[in-house]
C-alpha cells in the first residue's frame, strides 16, 4: 500500500512502509510509463542494494527513495555528468538542513562523508525503456538517525552529528538543490560541476588507495579528467585514469 504526497519541490512522492528495494519499484513503474516526477521513498527497505552489490543496510527512520533522470547515453554530452550532479545535491542538502554547520566531503565518486565516515551513498542504474530511450534509475540512502556497524567504511548519521530532520523535509530540501545544481550543468556546463565537486572533494596531493577488482592502487590524487575519471600518481610516479573503483582515504 502507496501514499501519495506532493512535494513543494514539484514531485510527486508514492511512499510506502516497506519495499524490497526503492530502485526495483522504480524500475518497475518506468518500465510500466511513468513520470519523470516521480519519487519512490520507503520507510524500510528489505533488499537494499550499494556500490559493487552490496547490501544497504535499511531500518526505519533513515532516507532512502529512488527516481529517475534521462540518461545522457545517446547524446553526445558527459555521461557521467549525472553521477557528480546527484551527488552535489546530495552534498548541498545536508548543508542546507544543517544551516551551514555541516560541510560534507565527497570520497570519489559519489560517497558522501561527514567528519571521514560515511553519511550516504548513490547508486545509479541505466533503464532500457525502448531503442535510442533509456533513463537513469537514480537510489539514494541518507542516514538520518542510524547508520550500520562494522561496515568497509566507518559510518556516521545526521543526528550524530546534531542535526535534526526528517525523511520529508530532506527530500524536499534535495530535489530544490537538486533541481538548481541541473541548472548550472544546462548553463554552464560539466567545467563548472568539476569545480563545485573540487571543492568538496579530494584535494591534489591527497594520499589516497583505490581497490579496482582485486588491484590496489596507491598514490596520490591529481584531479580529475575531463570525463570525471579520478587520476591518481601511482608509487612509480606514473598517471592512472580510473573510471570505478573504491577511494580509501590513507
Amino acid at each position: 500500500m502507496s501514499n501519495i504526497i506532493k512535494l513543494s519541490s514539484g514531485y510527486d512522492l508514492v511512499e510506502y512502509d516497506e519495499l524490497n528495494s526503492t530502485m526495483l519499484t522504480m524500475k518497475e513503474m518506468a518500465l510500466a510509463g511513468c513520470d519523470l516526477n516521480k519519487v519512490v521513498t520507503a520507510k524500510r527497505q528489505v533488499k537494499g542494494r550499494g556500490r559493487h552489490g552490496r547490501s544497504w543496510v535499511s531500518p526505519e527512520g533513515n532516507l532512502y527513495f529512488s527516481f529517475l533522470r534521462k540518461s545522457n547515453k545517446n547524446i553526445n554530452i558527459n555521461i557521467f555528468a549525472p553521477v557528480f550532479i546527484v551527488t552535489l545535491s546530495v552534498a548541498h542538502s545536508i548543508i542546507t538542513i544543517s544551516k551551514n554547520k555541516i560541510l560534507p566531503s565527497i570520497k570519489w565518486p559519489n560517497d558522501l562523508l561527514v567528519n571521514k565516515r560515511k553519511i550516504a551513498g548513490i547508486l545509479i542504474e541505466n533503464i532500457n525503456i525502448s531503442k535510442n530511450n533509456d533513463l537513469l534509475n537514480i537510489g539514494i540512502g541518507i542516514n538520518i538517525i542510524s547508520n550500520p556497524l562494522n561496515t568497509i567504511y566507518p559510518a556516521t548519521n545526521l543526528k550524530k552529528e546534531n542535526i535534526l530532520t526528517t525523511s520529508y523535509e530532506l527530500l524536499d530540501v534535495f530535489f530544490k538543490e537538486y533541481n538548481k545544481i541541473d541548472k548550472i550543468y544546462i548553463d554552464d556546463g560539466i567545467e563548472k560541476i568539476f569545480e563545485m565537486w573540487n571543492d568538496l572533494g579530494h584535494k591534489i596531493g591527497d594520499k589516497i588507495s583505490v581497490k579496482v577488482g582485486d588491484k590496489e592502487i596507491k598514490g596520490t590524487f591529481n584531479g580529475l579528467s575531463k570525463e570525471g575519471a579520478l587520476l591518481i600518481i601511482n608509487e612509480d610516479g606514473q598517471q592512472q585514469s580510473i573510471l570505478a573503483g573504491d577511494v580509501f582515504l590513507l
